[in-house]
């Protein structure tokens, strides 16, 4: 038996982080994720930072006058989907000012399915899991800290939203985890993200978005509060003002194009052209962070940090039962492995790597 339009709609428009999904980054940033790392922010999970939450509605999805959400989807649709498998590769390049050299192998996956659906609402569970085996000898320079074999990124959690009697949709997200290269190991290398969010109707079809997110493995270690306004003047466009700030244009059903920016450092922006009814065309830049507790560290503040910058284009084919496949290759640069208390890419203690290629396969399930 299927589900009603509206709660269909409201498990793609939670599911994730997230900015996976905030991303590799199927946890929120990956030129192959999407990503992930999510929110109303930036996460490795549901939802999206900033993902707009679209209002309970009981009419039947041949009588709705078609919505933003569902207009514009050729881009977010697949960011949503309950199942997402990626894995990529970039072979060695040199690190800079060192002999050693340098290789990544990433695999992460992503699962979001209904806990409870409630008739103005839904609980869902979440989780994620990325492994990322780092092949080289390097050691940062300040700190004489090996780079690690292998990084661990392993959540889970749930997400609720509900729609209020005013219009008013109120929900949040919590999950809790482990991102490190031995995950679990002590109490200092466990993480966890929550975020508490509320979408207000405006004029039209516009709203208003309030959210307030924290997690210790994000840019900024504090509660960060966020305030966008969401416009829509047709179903061609929709532009999220303030932060996180957003564009996402489908001008017609074969072309669609969308830009993100989440504080600090958070940029995405994909180009997507249907070639036919089963092959779409895509491009893509993205700038990509992720966040570790290393458990022998010395310094128990200090974070690793994983940061590139990012080139793609690929191939998407729909495949049966609502399945999709996606095959990239890309290009990376600007790319340092760092250790410091905060955020800082002017950090002492930091190796560079040499630009190079990455190629990536994803397997996405959006019904």
């Amino acid at each position: 038996m299927s589900l009603p339009h509206h709660r269909t709609r409201l498990i793609l428009l939670a599911i994730v982080f997230l900015p996976i999904i905030e991303s590799s980054r199927l946890l929120a940033q990956d030129p192959l994720y999407e990503a992930d790392d999510v929110t109303i922010l930036d996460f490795p999970e549901p939802p999206e930072f900033g993902a707009v939450v679209g209002p309970y509605d009981p009419v039947p999805l041949q009588s709705q006058r078609p919505q933003p959400i569902d207009r514009l989807g050729l881009l977010t649709a697949a960011e949503r989907a309950p199942f997402r498998f990626v894995t990529s590769f970039a072979p060695s390049r040199s690190v800079r000012d060192s002999a050693e050299t340098l290789s990544t192998h990433s695999i992460a996956a992503q699962l979001a399915f209904p806990l409870q659906i409630y008739d103005n609402g839904i609980l869902l569970g979440t989780s994620s899991l990325k492994h990322t085996r780092l092949s080289t000898d390097a050691v940062l320079p300040q700190s004489g800290t090996s780079i690690p074999d292998e990084l661990w990124d392993i959540r889970a959690g749930m997400f609720v939203t509900r729609d209020l009697s005013n219009g008013w949709i109120v929900g949040g997200l919590f999950n809790f985890g482990s991102a490190s290269d031995q995950p679990f190991e002590s109490f200092d290398v466990l993480t966890l993200m929550s975020l508490g969010f509320v979408n207000v109707p405006a004029r039209n079809r516009d709203s208003w978005n309030f959210s307030l997110i924290y997690s210790p493995t994000s840019q900024i270690r504090f509660p960060i509060p966020a305030i966008a306004y969401v416009w829509r003047p047709n179903d061609q466009l929709e532009a999220q003002i303030g932060l996180p700030a957003s564009l996402t244009y489908a001008p017609n059903d074969s072309f669609s194009f969308r830009a993100r920016y989440t504080p600090v450092t958070d940029v995405f922006v994909e180009a997507r052209q249907m070639l036919s009814s089963d092959w779409s065309l895509f491009g893509r830049y993205q700038i990509v962070s992720d966040t570790y507790f290393l458990a022998n560290r010395a310094d128990r503040e200090a974070r690793f940090f994983q940061f590139e910058q990012q080139l793609s284009t690929g191939l998407s084919r729909q495949l049966p039962k609502g399945f999709s496949l996606d095959l990239s290759a890309g290009y990376l640069f600007d790319r340092r492995f760092f250790q410091s208390e905060n955020f800082d890419l002017n950090s002492n203690d930091m190796i560079e790597i040499e630009s190079g290629v990455v190629y990536a396969l994803q397997v996405i399930w959006t019904r």
